[in-house]
């Protein structure tokens, strides 16, 4: 993978994009979070958002049947009884990738996606989603910023009131969009309140 020297200016363009983006993202989670969609319902609501899940967590990136050495940590905001879902998440390190000693730089990824429960039994449940996927670069694995976003997760409620723990495998993908396309497959746990 060769490298191109970018310009200051370049730079700086891209660190205002970015922080533009975390911004917007934050504005935007604070405004769900503290929204109640439940008030019209009559006197049942409780909290900001009380059919609203916050998770937060850790994962790795993997390829197939190999690690590729990513930390990546997620926060994402459940809407509407987690049918819907907006989330950030921190690629902490650089991944590899085959041979490809730095096939990313650490960078942000946003996702907006539609959830549905296809399983619920006791104090589990099954999910799968599908949706949008923005990358603040363009890398190795990706040769575009905007991607397509799925996800399986099995949720388990726990004991304690409303706190749940959350596995989920995800997969961001272009779909041959602009080839090559490698992807990026995630695996993360994360706890929610």
């Amino acid at each position: 993978m060769s490298t191109v020297a970018a310009s200051p200016r370049s730079l700086w363009q891209n660190q205002l994009v970015h922080r533009s983006l975390l911004s917007l993202a934050l504005v935007c989670m604070s405004a769900f979070i503290t929204c109640e969609p439940g008030s019209a319902r009559g006197g049942e609501s409780t909290g900001f958002c009380p059919r609203c899940n916050l998770l937060v967590g850790l994962g790795t990136t993997y390829r197939f049947s190999a690690w590729t050495d990513g930390i990546v940590v997620p926060v994402t905001l459940e809407l509407d009884e987690s049918r819907w879902e907006l989330g950030a998440f921190r690629f902490a390190n650089a991944q590899r990738y085959g041979d490809n000693a730095h096939a990313t730089h650490p960078y942000w990824g946003f996702t907006a996606m539609r959830r549905w429960q296809v399983l619920h039994r006791s104090r589990t449940r099954l999910y799968v989603g599908f949706g949008a996927n923005y990358r603040s670069e363009v890398d190795y694995l990706e040769t575009t910023r905007w991607n397509f976003a799925y996800l399986i997760a099995a949720r388990f409620d726990l004991p304690s009131h409303g706190r749940l723990l959350e596995f989920s495998i995800r997969h961001w993908s272009n779909a041959w969009i602009r080839p090559p396309n490698r992807g990026e497959d995630l695996l993360t746990m994360s706890f929610g309140f």
